[in-house]
Order: C-alpha cells, then sequence, then structure tokens
C-alpha cells in the first residue's frame, strides 16, 4: 500500500472529528491537508466556454494519470461519466460538459487515483430570459491571503442567492508574474488558500489578461478561452453580452481588434452590453495614469452601440467614473497591494481604497449596481435603466432610480473636495454647507437639474478648518453629510 493511499486513509478515519466544520470547510481543509501528497496540482476549476449548454472542467496533476469525471443534477451523479487523458506536455486534463440544460445546477466529481474533488456549477440561462446576477473583480496577484478572503466573501454571496452562482468577470493581472510557473502554484491554485479553490470549482472564472500575465503564454494555456485572435473574445449570458479585450495586442484604429470590437458590438442583439479589459480609460490615479487609447477608441463604441459598463482594473482600488452615461468601473481590489485614490481625477463619481467585488443584477430593463467589502459593507452602488426618458429608442441611457448623496471626496480635504449626487427625476437642487453653529456658509447648486449624476466641486479656501455639514435637498428630498476640513 502507497504511502499517498495509509495518508488519505487515517485522513477519512479523523474527518468525523472535524463537526464543527461545514461540508466546504472540511472539503476545502482536506485538499489544504493532502497539498503535500495530493496528485493534483491545479484545480478543479471551471471556464463558460459561451454555450449555454455547456461547461468546460479543467484541472492538473502533478504526474501522469488518468482520471475520471462524474457529473449529474444531484451529488449520486447519474447522468454520466467518463475517464480523462491528459493533453500537452505538462500533465493537464479537461472535459466539456455538453446535452445540458440552460438554467440549471450541476454537480460533479473528479477522480484524481484515489483522491476525489467535487465541484458544482449553474449553466447560463436560455437566451430568452431578463434576468440575470454576476460577479466582477480582479487583480488578485501578490496576496493570496486577501484574495482568499475576497473569494470567502464572494463564496457567501452565491450561498445565500444561488442566482449568483453564475459566472465570475475578472479584470487581470491574476498573479504577479504570469510567466512563472511558481507564482501560479502558490498564489492562485494554492490549495492552502481553500476559499480560492472552492470559488474556481464553483463558478466559472472568465478573466481578460493583465499587464502582470506577461507574455500570455500561462495565462493561456490555463485558461484556454475560445479566442477569436491574441486573447480576446466575446459571449452572451442571458440578456447580456460581454467583450473581451486584449489591450495586449493592438487596438489602435486599423488594427484588427478595434474592427472586430466594432463589429461584434454592431452584430449582439442582446439588450445589455459590457466591455472588460485590465486598463481602465478613467481611474482615480494613485496608481496608473488613464489609458488614452481607451478614451480615445474604446468610449466613442460604447457610445455608439450602448456599452452600459466598462470593467476594469490595473489600480488597485475601486473607483467608479461616468462618461456621457457609461460607467467605468474600476475593481482592482481582489488582493493586490492596494493604492491610494488621488483626489480630483476627472469624472470619477467616487472612490475607496478597499478590497472589494462587485455584484450586478439585471432585471428586465433595470440593473442594480453595488461594490461590496469583504464584510459585506457596501462601498458604493447605482442603477441603469434602459430606454430612459430622454433617450432614443435604439441607445442606451443611464437614469438612476433612487435619490443618493455620495460621501464627498475626498474627506478630510484641503481645500477643495467634491461632492456627487443622483436624482431619479428633473427636480429643483439646492446644495448648501453650514457649519456646525447651523450657519450656511456657501450654496454651491441652487437650480433645476435634470435626471442623472452630478457633481460640484467645494472650495473651502476661506474657511478654517473644522468639519461641515453639506445638504441636498431635492424636491421632497433633503439629506446631510459631514465633510472635515484640515488645513
Amino acid at each position: 500500500m502507497s504511502r499517498r493511499l495509509i495518508f488519505f486513509i487515517l485522513i477519512l478515519i479523523f474527518i468525523p472529528s472535524l463537526s464543527h466544520f461545514t461540508f466546504a470547510d472540511e472539503i476545502t481543509s482536506l485538499q489544504g491537508d493532502l497539498s503535500a501528497q495530493s496528485a493534483m496540482r491545479k484545480g478543479p476549476y471551471l471556464i463558460y466556454p459561451g454555450s449555454n449548454t455547456e461547461m468546460r472542467v479543467l484541472w492538473q496533476l502533478f504526474d501522469t494519470d488518468t482520471c475520471t469525471i462524474e457529473w449529474g443534477l444531484d451529488t449520486p451523479y447519474s447522468l454520466g461519466n467518463s475517464q480523462t487523458v491528459e493533453y500537452g506536455n505538462d500533465h493537464q486534463h479537461t472535459f466539456l460538459l455538453t446535452n445540458l440544460t440552460p438554467g440549471s445546477k450541476y454537480y460533479y466529481r473528479v477522480w484524481a487515483g484515489v483522491e476525489v474533488f467535487h465541484g458544482s456549477f449553474r449553466t447560463a440561462p436560455a437566451d430568452t430570459t431578463t434576468q440575470i446576477k454576476y460577479i466582477a473583480y480582479g487583480d488578485t496577484r501578490s496576496y493570496p491571503s486577501w484574495h482568499n478572503t475576497v473569494a470567502a466573501e464572494i463564496i457567501n454571496t452565491f450561498t445565500a442567492d444561488s442566482n449568483f452562482q453564475s459566472i465570475i468577470i475578472s479584470v487581470g493581472d491574476l498573479v504577479n508574474y504570469g510567466d512563472g510557473e511558481s507564482d501560479w502554484d502558490n498564489e492562485f491554485f494554492n490549495p492552502t488558500y481553500g476559499h480560492i479553490q472552492s470559488m474556481l470549482a464553483n463558478i466559472p472564472y472568465q478573466a481578460c489578461m493583465g499587464n502582470h500575465e506577461g507574455s500570455g503564454q500561462l495565462f493561456v494555456k490555463y485558461f484556454p478561452y475560445p479566442f477569436v485572435r491574441a486573447r480576446y473574445w466575446s459571449y452572451d449570458y442571458g440578456p447580456a453580452h460581454f467583450v473581451v479585450i486584449d489591450q495586449y495586442a493592438s487596438y489602435n484604429p486599423g488594427s484588427l481588434q478595434l474592427q472586430w470590437i466594432e463589429d461584434d458590438l454592431a452584430a449582439t442583439n442582446k439588450d445589455w452590453k459590457f466591455i472588460y479589459l485590465h486598463e481602465p480609460g478613467w481611474s482615480a490615479g494613485g496608481g496608473h495614469n488613464n489609458n488614452i487609447s481607451v478614451q480615445n477608441y474604446i468610449q466613442p463604441l460604447c457610445e455608439q452601440y450602448g456599452v452600459s459598463i466598462v470593467f476594469a482594473g490595473h489600480n488597485h482600488y475601486y473607483a467608479r467614473a461616468v462618461v456621457n452615461g457609461v460607467q467605468h468601473i474600476t475593481t482592482g481590489g481582489g488582493g493586490a497591494p492596494r493604492h491610494y485614490p488621488t483626489p480630483g481625477m476627472p469624472n470619477i463619481v467616487f472612490s475607496a481604497r478597499e478590497y472589494h467585488f462587485c455584484k450586478i443584477e439585471i432585471d428586465n430593463d433595470t440593473l442594480h449596481f453595488k461594490a461590496s467589502k469583504t464584510n459585506s459593507t457596501i462601498i458604493d452602488s447605482f442603477d441603469i435603466v434602459l430606454g430612459a426618458v430622454g433617450i432614443d429608442d435604439d441607445s442606451r441611457g443611464e437614469m438612476p432610480q433612487e435619490l443618493l448623496l455620495y460621501p464627498a471626496y475626498p474627506n478630510p480635504f484641503n481645500p477643495t473636495s467634491t461632492i456627487s449626487w443622483q436624482l431619479a427625476v428633473s427636480s429643483p437642487v439646492n446644495l448648501a454647507v453650514y457649519n456646525l453653529a447651523g450657519q450656511r456658509v456657501a450654496v454651491l447648486v441652487d437650480e433645476r437639474q435634470p435626471a442623472g449624476f452630478h457633481q460640484v466641486e467645494f472650495d473651502a479656501s476661506e474657511l478654517a478648518s473644522g468639519i461641515y455639514l453639506y445638504r441636498l435637498r431635492a424636491g421632497k428630498y433633503v439629506e446631510t453629510r459631514k465633510m472635515v476640513l484640515m488645513k
């Protein structure tokens, strides 16, 4: 009897003593404890190939071996089983599950020798569905312990609401040195970080390439999406169309990629369109500059073809910019060392130096967006409504359904801070600043404003240091927040 088999049997004997763990904790703990002896090097993990009747399962062993995968609608895995053999030259395995039912939950397990690894997934919904939920985040490199914390909250999210067990879109920089096998082993696929591995085994991971992926050879090796060319492609998911851009292949005017992006956006009939890439066109500074190519070449296509959100990372924080109705989200808080946002960057309505992820819910013609910290605190939210008042029928308009006054940024400040708000309908607006004695020290806005997002800069050069209150009145709506001037 091999030492590996003896070790596995001993682990099984002692599992009952772990009764204070949940079942998921027991699985991830077992995988972590077996890591030194396990045949499994990476995975299993999932990628969505773009068809709502398919799902791809991938894994990698340390040595050559034949594996078995089983799957079903329940844990007896009664729908089918198949032996797999490795492909390539590095002990990789993959299996494409086909003939699945859209919008259904499936369970699978992979046998590698005497070890078994479990997972589950939900197939993409029917093409005619009008409701989906999904998750977005990125920049998971360098600090896998923080990534593991983010992954734990993602798992909590789709455990509490099974509709979030759909897809994760990642805006790149999965590991620190993407051309080094050791970083993929130690940072991204390390069984010590059980929440990351459980997340990957239970929800498809749809990533674009970041600059830290280097040449992209190992990125493509471990994430073999059905690329058009280079590392760009697109796919549908229910009512949504996703365009994945490769910023490390040309997308300048005249390039194959830019022409493909325009053709792809023009061809889709989906109501909701999203782009994700790594380097943002508009972000909050403090790490990397805004990407001018995104501003000059991607933004015009977003406006022309009604892209609702452009997701990016690169800067390690959360930030949101609004440019001509297009939301530009920087969601680089997946685990990388955090950057400090720079005050006063153009078009930014909110930023936060937090580890986080984003939750997106589409309900017919309305999109609800929330950015969540790892303790479930919501740091930013907004709504988008298709075909809002004042927008042409075949274009996309961003129209909030709530009246919200955002935290001033920066805060504390010296001497200027930006105040942002959103209106559901056109309203008379009064925005004024008061000291703690209740005396009005400034009137920033006093006019009727249209529905949508608004912002104004408050200059406190003539005021003394201290705490001030800014109050927004819009129709019957009144909200007051604090800001601190520190000179």
